[in-house]
């Protein structure tokens, strides 16, 4: 019952995978690296803060524009009131009787009733800060070409993880086929030395070690169907897809031809994304020191104001007052003397500069040093992979001859099965070497800056 049950599970295996072949859709590295663009999470959040510094990037942001404001307001009160005026000819309370230049009229009033309203517009306008508002408006479209740069580095690095996710799948489907080949060899195996040992020209413990080799290669079955799966669910969430979502990818790809370090290394340091967002920060913290200079300057302003007002009060000498006009100035402003603060300003804005100029020469070398180590990774790795090509294709032939001393009866059953393990084997390492070395193609093609450009072509 053990054995039949172990060949059951090999046959279910078997016709399991070619259903699952059958029904799933093949999607294409291309098609993987434009569904991740549209729904990746990670990327539409790094978008978000595109377009807000893009929004801030206006003349009016940057204090090039005049401001205009409107106000209104109207109040009412009542109160009890009393009012002591002092008039000529007329002797105040505890006065001198005979001086006639001193008097007071007291009165007073209860319920006195008052209203006042008012509507104003007013402009302001800068004409002059040392060109602080120009620089700042400079600087603000640099910061939105910063995150235009933040965001395409994010696109790289989400292509790069669709890329290894789905040569990822690749390689474990391509191990997950070459373990049901071996399993339709092992189980082919296994019924020819059960025919042989019935006829008598095979040892049970022949046919035992068959039966071993052939629950041995439906665990690796399973196990490469695992890790297929595992990889298909890991590329779903980079896709933005569902979790659940099952496909197939196409196993066949080629590498990019007229790569060379020389060429490599010169397109990194002029287009490589990071070097240029560093640039643009560098461009950015000298803009802040002028924009730190600018404040020094003496400010000139002007404004123009058109308002309405009116007040009425029953307890005043000015009963009723009404004016409508037009008010306009111009004023300037300059710091003497702040406690040292604009030269504090200016020294640290300095020496941001100098931070900023370090940084720049310390990346360049890190770029240097990078491409030339993944040159040299993709070029072992491609070598590594011709190597796994010719090995595979001796383990083929190798497999192919042995099979055809087995039937023959020239070779043992031990030494068929070595060479169908060998070439199990060296197909799992050339798959191993065509991923790593595909990957390795894909880090030299950002590092050079040509990642989005060949995703495009």
């Amino acid at each position: 019952m053990k054995k039949l049950k172990i060949i059951y599970i090999s046959c279910f295996l078997l016709l399991a995978g070619n259903t699952f072949a059958q029904e799933v859709e093949v999607m294409t590295i291309e098609e993987a690296i434009q569904l991740a663009l549209t729904n990746n999470h990670n990327l539409k959040a790094v978008a978000v803060n595109k377009e807000k510094a893009s929004n801030s990037a206006t003349a009016g942001n940057a204090g090039l524009l005049p401001s205009v404001s409107a106000t209104a307001g109207a109040e009412y009160s009542n109160n009890n009131t009393e009012i002591e005026f002092i008039s000529a000819g007329q002797p105040s309370e505890g006065g001198d009787p005979g001086d006639s230049n001193l008097g007071s009229n007291r009165q007073t009033i209860n319920g006195a009733a008052s209203d006042s309203y008012n509507a104003n517009i007013r402009m302001d306008y800068v004409l002059f800060n040392g060109n602080g508002n120009r620089f700042t408006l400079k600087q603000l479209r640099e910061s939105a070409t910063l995150e235009e740069i933040k965001f395409k580095q994010q696109v790289e690095n989400t292509v790069l993880q669709v890329v290894e996710g789905y040569y990822d799948i690749s390689r474990q489907q391509e191990n997950l086929a070459t373990v049901k080949e071996t399993i339709v060899t092992s189980n082919k195996r296994l019924n020819r030395l059960k025919e042989r040992y019935l006829l008598g020209q095979a040892s049970k413990l022949e046919v035992l070690n068959a039966e071993v080799d052939l629950n041995s290669d439906s665990t690796s079955y399973l196990q490469s169907e695992q890790a297929f799966f595992n990889a298909v669910r890991k590329l779903n969430v980079i896709l933005g897809n569902e979790v659940s979502a099952s496909y197939s990818v196409d196993p066949n790809f080629e590498f990019v031809g007229g790569l060379s370090a020389d060429v490599i290394i010169e397109k990194a340091m002029t287009e490589n994304l990071s070097i240029l967002a560093q640039h643009k920060q560098e461009e950015i913290s000298e803009l802040d020191l002028k924009i730190t200079k600018a404040q020094k300057s003496p400010e000139f302003s002007t404004y123009a104001q058109y308002g309405y007002n009116r007040m009425n009060n029953e307890a005043s000498q000015v009963v009723y007052n009404e004016s409508l006009g037009f008010t306009a100035g111009v004023s300037m402003r300059f710091n003497v003397f702040n406690g040292h603060q604009q030269r504090t300003r200016e020294q640290n804005a300095k020496l941001n500069v100098l931070a900023q100029q370090e940084n720049t020469l310390q990346l360049t070398k890190e770029l240097e040093r990078d491409v030339m180590n993944a040159w040299s990774d993709y070029d072992y790795k491609r070598r590594i992979a011709d190597m796994e090509t010719k090995s595979m294709e001796q383990a083929e032939l190798n497999f192919r001859q042995t099979k055809e001393q087995y039937e023959l009866g020239q070779v043992t059953s031990i030494d068929f099965r070595t060479a169908q393990t060998n070439l199990q084997l060296a197909k799992n390492r050339l798959n191993d070497a065509l991923y790593k070395a595909k990957v390795a193609e894909y880090s030299i093609l950002q590092l050079a800056g040509d990642l989005l450009d060949s995703i495009e072509e």
